[in-house]
């Protein structure tokens, strides 16, 4: 430990210290005997340890390829297989329709229910990423389930998987069948008509619209069931022979029987309906949805299928990668382990004569140091520090120093500071207290209490009150910065109201509570050092000069004027404490109150003194008042009862009595 300056009493550890020595040096000195003696034991334990570890970190890698891994890509590869089995399942029923397709889809559905089974249970021990998947994955298959039943329903209904043969098979036989069923009532009632060249004519042209109509539905039922684009050209050939007869028939119209030309326009209004159906199926027909089945598995179950085995093989992929990563990592673990131990006895070796050196430096030198400090404290230097160099028990011994003689300034500066107030007790406090009980004038003696407190606790302003009944009476009023010198032997009078002395007290004129009037109240003295604090300004308020003036009254003391009865004779108040440097405003002094206390205890006995020497001087001259009455009486006494007097009074009645008899009214 060396010497330093006072400015700097506790200092920190050099700051070229490296981590580790700093850590060492914030040891007790036991634990760094027993990091000493120890040391060699935990390096021996740390090699161990390292090998250990690396053979534990390969085996878990290890294990975990074995437990996670594998199963997982195993199940994965598996489940990608069945889930294409379902798919080429669904899409061979779907073709052939043959129920072998459907056995073997449910068959290869329980065995991808079970591989997604398996993956749920080895989803704990996956990735976040990999548990994504397979949330992924038994989302879709949840969604993709319900369309192998719906298709394959499909598929057995042809009504319901081709629209266009739908379409053939309801309206197309009705209105077809309606036709030739009517054509042939037209040929047969055509043969029994006489026969003539004209009806074998007519006869003939009815054969050949009734063969080539029904050449036309049947080139249309070949179409719309085999899709093969022959059979359209076989239809619109026919269709163009039935509408040549057709016209040939309807042209000779008139040569018909009223019957068959009734038949005739039937024939013709539900072939116009026929027409119109094929069009609607070809159109079906070359379009995407002829089957619905088909279209229903290209464009919603197969993209879901294809989505789980993206899934899928993504699944599988990670989990081979991670696999390949997991064995190098034990590889390479393995490899560290072999190299920590031979590197750690080298360390070991190194450390151990590194640390012996360490620890003599960091405990023997602190105390050489620390001794040298403690010479110079003990010759009186107090300014002396010593630099905290660690958090041990050297360290903790420089901190006390540290604090001894930074406790002994303190207690010098107290002391001394105790002096001056003393000294100012003695010479200026009982002085006043003296010259106050001697002054016989009462406006200059409340003067010069409020005067001499407020220049002994550098005051700006101060205000006295007396109490009068339940109200405080404002007496002197006196404030520098406003230059305002109201009371005492000042000509200007006073013209604030006076307060209520008993709570609740309340300025009247800001409508809070005054301070002075809190003080009279509770009989003790009152120090604020900030009025303009919410919890104070809310109670108090801004007090009459801030509300009237640009004055801030900031810090308050208020002591009550008490007699031995504990009496409130008064309040003595003063505003805004000044700084002997810089004239800032500052809270008044705890110790400088305790002192006006005693100067309000001298200045209360001086103004009950004085209180008394008034009632004393009215008592007498009350005593003289009831004197000169008493001698006035007895001089009266002696007049009256004279012979003189008692002459005069008896020819006063006389008098009185010859009035009354000469005038009788009066009676």
């Amino acid at each position: 430990m060396t010497a330093t300056t006072p400015a700097s009493p506790q200092q920190t550890p050099p700051q070229h210290s490296a981590p580790g020595a700093q850590l060492l040096l914030n040891l007790r000195i036991g634990s760094k005997l027993t990091l000493g003696f120890g040391i060699l034991v935990v390096l021996t334990l740390v090699v161990i340890g390292l090998s250990y570890l690396g053979g534990a970190q390969a085996t878990e890698k290890i294990n975990q390829t074995d437990e996670v891994r594998v199963p997982t890509a195993l199940v994965a590869a598996r489940a990608q297989a069945n889930l294409l089995k379902m798919q080429a399942d669904v899409r061979g029923y779907l073709a052939l329709g043959d129920q072998e397709y459907r056995d073997n889809y449910r068959q290869d559905a329980q065995a991808f229910t079970a591989d997604l089974a398996e993956l749920a249970t080895l989803a704990p021990k996956l990735t976040p990423e990999d548990q994504g998947r397979l949330t992924t994955l038994q989302d879709t298959y949840t969604s993709w389930a319900q369309y192998p039943d719906k298709l394959f329903d499909l598929r057995n209904d042809q009504l319901e998987r081709e629209p266009a043969y739908a379409i053939l098979a309801t309206q197309g036989l009705r209105l077809g069948g309606t036709i030739l069923i009517n054509t042939g009532k037209l040929i047969e009632e055509q043969g029994r008509r006489a026969p003539s060249v004209e009806n074998t004519a007519q006869l003939a042209e009815m054969a050949k619209f009734q063969g080539s109509f029904s050449a036309m539905v049947s080139g249309l039922r070949g179409y719309v069931t085999t899709r093969n684009r022959m059979f359209r050209g076989e239809y619109e050939a026919n269709r163009d022979l039935n509408q040549i007869a057709w016209d040939s028939l309807s042209a000779k119209k008139g040569t018909l029987t009223p019957n068959q030309q009734t038949t005739l326009d039937n024939i013709a209004s539900t072939r116009q309906d026929f027409l119109l159906l094929p069009d609607n199926m070809f159109e079906i027909l070359e379009s995407d949805r002829w089957r619905e089945d088909l279209y229903l598995f290209r464009t919603e179950a197969l993209p879901l299928s294809a989505n789980m085995l993206q899934v899928l093989g993504e699944l599988t992929n990670n989990q081979q990668e991670q696999l390949r990563t997991e064995l190098n990592q034990g590889r390479v673990g393995l490899e560290n382990a072999n190299r920590q131990n031979l590197a750690g006895g080298a360390i070991a070796l190194l450390l151990a004569v590194g640390m012996a050196f360490i620890f003599r430096e960091n405990i023997a030198g602190p105390i050489r140091r620390l001794t040298s400090v403690a010479e110079q404290i003990r010759g009186g230097t107090l300014d002396a520090q010593a630099r905290v160099e660690s958090k041990d028990e050297i360290g903790v011994l420089a901190e006390t120093f540290n604090n001894m003689t930074r406790q002994l300034r303190q207690t010098l500066l107290q002391v001394r500071k105790e002096k001056r107030r003393a000294d100012d007790l003695l010479e200026v406090v009982i002085p006043i207290g003296v010259d106050l009980a001697s002054e016989k004038d009462f406006n200059r003696l409340l003067e010069n209490m409020l005067l001499e407190a407020k220049s002994f606790c550098h005051a700006d302003a101060g205000i006295l009150y007396l109490k009068e009944e339940e109200r405080l009476k404002f007496v002197i009023v006196r404030n520098d910065t406003l230059n305002l010198s109201m009371g005492g032997t000042a000509d200007k009078d006073i013209t604030f109201s006076q307060l209520p002395a008993l709570l609740p007290a309340y300025d009247d004129e800001s409508g809070r509570q005054s301070i002075a009037a809190r003080a009279a109240s509770i009989g003790a003295s009152i120090n604020i050092p900030d009025a303009y604090q919410p919890d104070v300004f809310n109670t108090y308020g801004p007090g009459i000069f801030d509300e009237k003036t640009p004055y801030r009254s900031i810090s308050y003391l208020a002591i009550p004027l008490k007699n031995k009865l504990n009496q409130v004779l008064g309040v003595l108040q003063l505003i805004n404490a000044r700084e002997s440097e810089g004239g800032q405003t500052v809270p008044f002094d705890p110790n400088l109150q305790q002192m006006m206390e005693s100067f309000s205890s001298l200045a209360v006995a001086a103004l009950e003194a004085y209180i008394r020497e008034q009632g004393l001087r009215q008592q007498i001259q009350q005593l003289r008042i009831e004197i000169d009455e008493v001698k006035r009486q007895k001089q009266v006494s002696e007049i009256v009862d004279t012979d003189f007097f008692q002459g005069l009074r008896a020819k006063a009645r006389a008098m009185r009595g010859r009035k009354s008899s000469s005038n009788p009214a009066s009676d």
